[in-house]
């Protein structure tokens, strides 16, 4: 698959999980990342839907089939809003993996420049402003990075990323469904 719009960085890669190859496993990180970006006219034209139609993994289908359906059937202007509101005004939800838990402190700094370390010793470069520890970004990363790298991040912040999934949950949100689906890929 190839989405039209690069995330936010490039670099290697290496996966196989459960029944879903490689490729697809590789795709759906890519897309996931894609999706957990600010809405645009370019993400809203992916034809993503298609290419995933016949997964072999019921739960990922359903999921997605369920984003797709709410992304595609709402304005793109209420895409925007409701991610604002959802990521950018929610310290529950919002995208960052280590604020939930560090908010400012000094702890969180020491991990984003190891995030950043981790990211350039992979040839990860960093053409994004946003922190190492962005959701969108990391996913984007480990799209590309080898499998101990991927497992010991998903490892590292898997607490985090259920608590997102968590709260997009209880919110209703839309949103939940992609974290439903990153969660099927890393168990």
């Amino acid at each position: 698959m190839n989405l039209a719009k690069p995330a936010t960085a490039v670099s290697q890669e290496r996966n196989h999980i459960k029944c879903i190859s490689k490729m697809e496993t590789q795709d759906l990180l890519k897309l996931i990342s894609l999706l957990l970006q600010y809405p645009d006219e370019e993400i809203r034209s992916l034809d993503w839907q298609s290419e995933f139609a016949n997964n072999n993994e019921p739960e990922l289908f359903e999921n997605l089939n369920a984003f797709g359906k709410y992304f595609h059937q709402t304005s793109l202007v209420q895409l925007q809003e409701n991610y604002v509101h959802t990521f950018d005004f929610n310290d529950k939800t919002n995208l960052y993996l280590t604020y939930s838990k560090l908010g400012d402190e000094k702890e969180r700094g020491q991990i984003l420049a190891e995030l950043k370390q981790i990211y350039e010793f992979a040839g990860f470069e960093l053409n994004s402003t946003e922190l190492p520890d962005y959701l969108p970004l990391l996913l984007e990363f480990v799209s590309h990075a080898d499998m101990k790298i991927r497992t010991d991040l998903f490892s590292r912040f898997r607490g985090a990323i259920e608590h997102t999934q968590q709260m997009l949950e209880e919110k209703g949100s839309p949103y939940s469904n992609l974290l439903n689906c990153l969660s099927t890929l890393v168990k």
